[in-house]
This record gives C-alpha cells, structure tokens and sequence, in this order.
C-alpha cells in the first residue's frame, strides 16, 4: 500500500481521529490536509506523534512525527513517516458479508436520534454500517442501538469504535461497532440464521 495524493485518511491525535486528505508525498514523509475541529483548522506542535489509518482493500496505518504546520489558503501538516503503511485488521473474530436495512438510535443524543443505515458485516464482536448524511457525525465512544427487522428481528447494543467518511458519495459514513455483552446471544441468532 502506498500513499497517494487525494487519498482520504484518518489522522490520529490524542486518541481522536479527523478526517484529512493527502496533500502530497514525498520520500519519508507526508503532507496532509489539516485537521478540522468545527471551523478551526487543528495544528499539532511540531514533534507530535501521530497515527494515520487508510481503508483501502481492508484497513492499513502508518505512524508518524509533525514536523511542521504550514498555515495558507489551505493549512497543512508534514507529518514524518516511521516506515511504510502496515495492514491491519483488530477484529478476532471473523466476520461476515451482510446487507441489511437497519436503523440505529444514537443514544448519547437528547433526544437519541434515529437514524437509517445499512449493516454490510458481522462478527461475534462487532459490524460495520454504512450511514447517509447523519448529522451531527458519528464520534468513537458514541453508543448505538442498531434495530434489525425482518424474519430475525433484533436490538443489538454497542459503542463506535472508528468512523470513516465517504465524502465522494456525499456526506456518507463508515462506522465500526463494537458489540456489548448482551448481544453476543442475537448476534450468535443471525450469524446461525
């Protein structure tokens, strides 16, 4: 796997992840997009240690040190690469293809929101949705209930482990989840189904 110019990534700072894109590519080092909280670009003092991660045919990260923060019409970070993107996969246990129509209640909003999402996979530990246009944006630590209907209804419990944007499709979502104990037995049903 190598770095690309426009690639979309995650930048990992201070166990929180942003959305960035890839500015441009050097030899041993990276120049992305800055990170955006609200408004405000987000500039991490030069020696920060940072993660990126790349879902591209399955997940890949990479580990790295700001150099700089380059402010313009567009604020940058150069971030220096400690080695090539590695793959990795942190579920331990297998998962597999779905396509179901579900609604998952965001629980940690007041009033908990509703929203219509699709589950494309299914482990014993967790799955993976696919959200259009949630707003506000899913956040890790967030918890979900996802609601499935049809011949093995279900209400499965968990708490957001990473999200993706797909912004090519419009303000779409990728959302790992991981399940909570008492849904392991309705996630063991519909693996069986």
């Amino acid at each position: 796997m190598q770095l690309r110019v426009n690639q979309r990534l995650e930048l990992w700072l201070g166990g929180r992840g942003f959305p960035v894109r890839v500015e441009e590519v050097g030899p041993g080092h990276v120049l992305l997009s800055a990170p955006m909280d609200g408004p405000r670009p987000v500039l991490p003092a030069p020696g920060t240690r940072v993660r990126g991660r790349l879902y591209q045919d399955g997940a890949w990260e990479f580990e790295g040190i700001v150099e700089r923060c380059l402010r313009g019409p567009v604020e940058t970070v150069c971030v220096r690469l400690e080695g090539l993107p590695y793959p990795v996969d942190r579920r331990s246990l297998p998962r597999r293809r779905a396509s179901m129509r579900v609604y998952v209640a965001r629980v940690d909003h007041t009033p908990p929101k509703l929203v219509a999402a699709q589950l494309v996979d299914l482990s014993e530990g967790g799955g993976r949705l696919e959200l259009a246009n949630p707003w506000p944006e899913p956040v890790a630590g967030e918890r979900l209930v996802v609601t499935l209907s049809g011949r093995s209804p279900a209400a499965l419990t968990g708490r957001v482990v990473w999200v993706r944007p797909h912004f090519e499709r419009g303000r779409n979502f990728a959302v790992g989840v991981a399940w909570s104990a008492d849904s392991v037995r309705a996630v063991r049903r519909l693996l069986d189904s």
